[in-house]
């Protein structure tokens, strides 16, 4: 256990409400020392490029410097990975729920137990039992009763505050993270074909490439860029971040700093 270094989480969600189908949890983890310089590499790119705040709905391709600030902040998350000074852990869930063969609308994500899964096995992956939380302002979600319920002899919480995402990188990275796991669930393997495409041209995946777009919008095409980009550091760093097995983002091996995986909720 690495007793006496201070070790932080900050999270944030995609797409919480009922009847959304899928719904996306990330934690960016590590310690605070390695996290204070990410952070501050983060608010570079966004002075850089001028952006406010980062969020994956932004990426519509209307503005050039959200897309720019969110391939850098993809390339920078990744080389803080390499070197095991952040992780990215990022849990996926379907929420359709068969009744009778038909679909309960009603549904509600199951956050409470993908948080229940994801920060327990955070903390067990870095070997460390006490915990900085810092999720992103939600007035719906009980984070009291989330952090009991995560909480053991082997994870606890030495703080937890909410914090608002326009102030805090960490958190925007989460939100982009997030949404990211999220769309590669939706876009049913379009996305993954996407990428396909881009290894004719060498893996240099960007979204203003010329190819035979069909009836891609705008707004795809730059989140396929994004992705794409990610999928080709992790997959150059040998990170076994798999994008076309499942025909979205999943980590082979959930050791590895880039690691996305799924939530089988129990019903």
């Amino acid at each position: 256990m690495r007793e006496g270094k201070v070790f932080q989480a900050y999270s944030d969600e995609s797409c919480i409400n009922v009847g959304d189908r899928y719904t996306s949890v990330c934690v960016v983890s590590g310690e605070a020392e390695a996290l204070n310089y990410l952070r501050d590499e983060l608010g570079e790119t966004l002075r850089d490029k001028n952006v406010h705040e980062l969020k994956f709905s932004n990426i519509t391709g209307y503005e050039r410097g959200v897309t720019e600030a969110a391939v850098d902040f993809v390339g920078r998350v990744v080389n803080f990975a390499v070197y095991n000074r952040v992780r990215i852990d990022t849990i996926t869930t379907d929420n359709e729920c068969l009744n009778g063969g038909d679909y309960d609308c009603v549904s509600e994500p199951d956050l409470e137990g993908m948080y229940c899964h994801l920060l327990p096995d955070v903390g067990r992956r870095w070997g460390c039992t006490k915990w900085g939380f810092y999720p992103d302002e939600h007035p719906g979600v009980n984070w009291s009763g989330i952090v009991s319920s995560c909480e053991d002899a082997q994870f606890q919480f030495s703080e937890v505050e909410e914090l608002n995402s326009v102030g805090e990188p960490l958190i925007q990275v989460a939100d982009v993270f997030a949404g990211i796991a999220r769309f590669s669930h939706e876009d049913n393997g379009g996305c993954a074909e996407w990428v396909g495409r881009g290894d004719e041209r060498q893996g240099i995946l960007m979204p203003s490439m010329a190819w035979d777009k069909g009836n891609i919008t705008r707004s795809k095409e730059c989140r396929y860029g994004v992705i794409g980009r990610l999928y080709s550091l992790c997959r150059s760093h040998r990170l076994y971040v798999s994008l076309r097995s499942g025909g979205h983002l999943r980590t082979l091996r959930p050791q590895s700093p880039i690691n996305f995986w799924d939530y089988r909720r129990r019903y």
